[in-house]
């Protein structure tokens, strides 16, 4: 997700003579936006030093919590204003921890941002933005947006901790279909219904990427991640979900359901897998 945002976010900047600093964990995972004229930090301290806008883009919320904890702690010696975008998928105390952090800092903004797409629709500028925060911040950014996305979600709120639930949300909406398809896919394999009259109908019917393309990769039997979202980043968000409608007085009974095929998948050692790979958990009469 990172490397397709920042490629278009370079693009971007380059048309505006002016170019991306990047630094990532794993140093190796920017050498193709380098080549597009990026700069590579050679610290996290390096590129705050550089920066007045900073874009972060983190697997779960052990990592967004590291990476902010020494975030704040630089931009507390830095008076000139600086913007910071959280667009991971974390839990809304993550977000709020983050903007609590930088509060005490208010020459500072923090924008909670996250974004819908896979990796795919990252290197192709489709992603759908959301964005809560300060709205001078928002609008100052949108063309950096636009440069990533195809629709902006601008929730009017500075509470980070709206965008974070809208995301978990959407992400249900999402893992809501997989568990569909699979249970239905499911029971017309077990019926020998013709695998093209269903996946035809699919796309006749419900003619939305999301339902196309997992749908086809249940019918495939294709278990790759590429392109897709695995099995442990799944139970990670799912389990905030869970989290999130427990906290709130109510319940999520498609999300426990679809918590207990990832974890049976996990316990079988394919938590690297596509998480449409829960069809498998029905295959195999453990659903």
């Amino acid at each position: 997700m990172g490397v397709g945002m920042a490629t278009n976010l370079q693009k971007y900047l380059a048309s505006q003579s002016s170019h991306l600093t990047v630094w990532n964990r794993s140093p190796g995972k920017s050498a193709s936006v380098q080549e597009l004229g990026a700069h590579v930090a050679s610290s996290i301290e390096d590129l705050v030093s550089k920066s007045n806008v900073i874009f972060t883009s983190l697997s779960n919320d052990a990592a967004v919590e590291s990476v902010y904890g020494q975030l704040a702690a630089l931009a507390a010696k830095i008076q000139e204003p600086m913007i910071f975008v959280e667009t991971s998928t974390i839990h809304p105390s993550s977000a709020t921890k983050n903007a609590e952090l930088f509060a005490a800092y208010p020459q500072h903004s923090y924008l909670q941002c996250p974004v819908f797409g896979r990796p795919p629709a990252a290197h192709a500028a489709q992603l759908i933005w959301v964005a809560s925060g300060n709205s001078e911040a928002i609008q100052k950014l949108s063309p950096y947006f636009a440069s990533m996305s195809r629709h902006t979600v601008d929730l009017k709120t500075t509470n980070a901790a709206s965008a974070s639930s809208f995301k978990l949300i959407g992400n249900f909406f999402v893992m809501g279909t997989i568990e569909l398809l699979a249970e239905g896919l499911n029971l017309a394999e077990r019926i020998d219904i013709d695998k093209q009259a269903m996946l035809g109908f699919i796309e006749t019917f419900f003619p939305t990427q999301s339902w196309i393309t997992y749908s086809q990769k249940m019918a495939d039997r294709s278990t790759t991640k590429a392109g897709g979202f695995p099995v442990e980043l799944g139970l990670k968000d799912v389990g905030h979900m869970r989290r999130l409608a427990a906290e709130n007085g109510t319940s999520l009974p498609t999300a426990d359901l679809a918590y207990k095929h990832l974890e049976v998948l996990k316990e079988e050692g394919k938590g690297d897998q596509d998480w449409s790979s829960i069809i498998d958990v029905m295959r195999s009469s453990r659903a």
